[in-house]
């Protein structure tokens, strides 16, 4: 039997929730099946983690179109509420997954939800948002690091955001470096736990589909295809992440 993944979604919409899916068992392969869940779904017995991901060999949080922490929204925005009902949904899971360092990715949205449990504020920064690809810098681990394994020094990532952390979590290493217009651009907690702001899942085909088919993330007269570079070495992360996942499962 295949190792599992199970995909946690923040995303209203069917035809989003299998894209999103879609992409993932791409880039992951046929050698990892991938399982999805929608946080939207009240019925998940979510505060029972060790039955949640019985059976489960890896974990991913994904992006989300849908739902902010701050996103330049009111306090009373539903959008916004909910991102905090999900956190505070969620924590139990979080909890586990920090305890017994399962491994874990987290996904744009999902880089947000566990900064945010690990006490980092989640805030609109108008000069960190963007919906474009952005040249990035692998900080100075060593080549075998299990997530940046075969990357080049410097890549450019896909990114679609708005929100940001507002720095790195203490018990966190800030793994690569997108400068001042993306400060926290991917992390590490634990031996297994790592975040991406960017969207590894995503190929230059995907991620332009989606951006030009999304209202209002593209500025007025301008195409996808005008902001974003065929360049899909961040896959390579992905790809990194479920061989480690494949490795847990036979220590298991």
């Amino acid at each position: 039997m295949s190792p599992e993944i199970l995909l946690i979604q923040f995303r209203r919409s069917e035809q989003s929730q299998n894209n999103e899916a879609r992409s993932v068992r791409r880039v992951v392969g046929e050698g990892l099946a991938v399982t999805t869940l929608s946080a939207l779904d009240e019925a998940v017995l979510w505060a029972e983690p060790s039955s949640l991901l019985a059976g489960y060999s890896g974990l991913i949080f994904g992006g989300s179109g849908d739902f902010d922490f701050d996103g330049g929204r009111a306090d009373d925005d539903e959008s916004k509420q909910m991102s905090y009902v999900f956190l505070e949904r969620l924590t139990p899971l979080l909890a586990y997954v920090f305890e017994h360092d399962v491994p874990t990715f987290g996904i744009c949205y999902g880089h947000q939800l566990l900064g945010a449990f690990a006490g980092v504020a989640v805030c609109s920064d108008p000069k960190q948002k963007k919906t474009r690809s952005h040249a990035v810098v692998r900080k100075d681990v060593h080549d075998k690091h299990p997530l940046l394994a075969g990357m080049p020094k410097q890549f450019t990532a896909h990114y679609g955001h708005k929100d940001v952390l507002a720095g790195v979590p203490a018990e966190a290493e800030l793994l690569i470096d997108g400068g001042e217009c993306c400060q926290v651009s991917a992390l590490q907690y634990k031996n297994n736990i790592f975040s991406t702001q960017f969207h590894p899942e995503l190929s230059y085909e995907e991620v332009v589909d989606r951006i030009n088919n999304a209202p209002g993330y593209l500025p007025e007269g301008l195409k996808a295809e005008d902001l974003f570079t065929p360049d899909d070495c961040s896959s390579r992360m992905l790809l990194n992440f479920a061989a480690l996942v494949a490795k847990h499962s036979q220590a298991l």
